[in-house]
């Protein structure tokens, strides 16, 4: 082969023996793939070998060692739209850029990403929500650093900054227990395990009614909500919210209303002044997340305090920590925010019959 000759993935299979698909997955840093020791061996010798250089190495990007990804759901919901930008203010101080993914909650985008990740010189990676694959996570943070903004999960072994969910649904299900609410009705979009968060303020918010208030009930209302929804329907949480509410009305025993975040409670609320009724007289109701739009006049929500900006902070300056050498990266961190309940306009007693 001329010495002027560019080495291509070709000459790498041909020479190592092995298929042109797994010379590229190997050299590409693919992370969803696992070959043995002595395959990644011989493949990256030989690539050495024979000179191999990567055409992506030769091309200008925005993926480089100053450059953080945030991967989020969707940019629409306040409280996404708020983690984004403190990480990027968190950012600029340090001199860093970023980059936004939405992967509007479908798991074939996640792992696009993260492949791409895998094979970058972005310096790290910021998720806001708890991953789908996080198998995948695990094995990029081995090659990129990557912190993840979720509900408590001691189980992903990566950097987290943690919010007990569970505890948050507890304290607004003490609080409307305490108001004398027996009958609640519980509205969120998909209800899986891949929304974790959304269910484990569900489990806080039963639990609490079985153990204090066992004459009482919680009515679970949710719709599966697809990624291509998410995309294309700039308004599907509120357009959740509202649907279910509905549907809710005609029992008269449920005094009051608990929105899985403040976007399906602003739903909430619309179809109950919709149908001529009042809050709070007729209906208290609650959210999670306490985004900017809840506390605006002339109704504001009632909501639970997730520090949104301090978690945006707090993520980037673990993960400069690592970059900058400051800390190990043989060492998990897990910070774990306190929440609390914040009580406006849209709560009270419930109405009497």
């Amino acid at each position: 082969m001329s010495s002027r000759s560019r080495v291509t993935l070709a000459d790498v299979s041909r020479e190592s023996g092995f298929s042109p698909a797994t010379v590229s997955m190997i050299l590409s840093g693919r992370a969803d793939v696992s070959f043995s020791a002595e395959t990644i061996r011989k493949v990256r010798e030989t690539a050495d070998g024979l000179g191999y250089v990567a055409v992506s190495r030769k091309r200008p990007t925005l993926f480089d060692r100053r450059t953080v990804l945030i991967v989020c759901p969707n940019v629409l919901n306040p409280y996404y739209a708020t983690l984004v930008q403190s990480i990027q203010q968190a950012a600029a101080d340090r001199d860093c850029d970023t980059l936004v993914y939405t992967t509007y909650r479908d798991a074939d985008n996640e792992v696009r990403i993260l492949n791409a990740v895998a094979g970058s010189d972005l310096a790290g990676v910021i998720f806001t929500m708890m991953p789908q694959s996080t198998g995948l996570v695990e094995r990029v943070d081995r090659l990129v650093p990557v912190v993840v903004i979720g509900d408590r999960n001691t189980s992903l072994n990566v950097d987290t900054v943690e919010m007990n969910n569970h505890s948050a649904g507890v304290i607004i299900a003490r609080y409307l227990i305490g108001l004398g609410h027996r009958h609640v009705a519980y509205v969120s979009t998909t209800l899986n395990e891949g929304n974790s968060a959304r269910v484990r303020r569900l489990e806080g918010v039963r639990d609490t009614f079985r153990d204090e208030c066992p004459e009482g009930s919680v009515l679970v209302k949710s719709r599966g909500v697809t990624p291509k929804e998410e995309r294309d329907n700039i308004s599907i949480e509120h357009a959740v919210g509202f649907d279910l509410t509905r549907a809710c009305l005609s029992d008269r025993r449920i005094t009051a209303f608990v929105a899985v975040n403040d976007m399906v409670a602003y739903g909430v609320l619309d179809a109950i002044l919709a149908a001529g009724r009042r809050v709070p007289e007729d209906y208290s109701v609650c959210g999670f997340d306490n985004v900017f739009p809840s506390r605006l006049l002339p109704l504001g929500l009632t909501t639970v305090e997730h520090h949104i900006e301090d978690k945006g902070r707090n993520a980037f300056d673990i993960l400069h920590a690592k970059l900058s050498g400051e800390a190990s990266g043989l060492n998990i961190t897990r910070v774990e925010f306190r929440h609390h309940l914040i009580v406006r306009d849209s709560t009270g007693v419930p109405r009497k019959e």
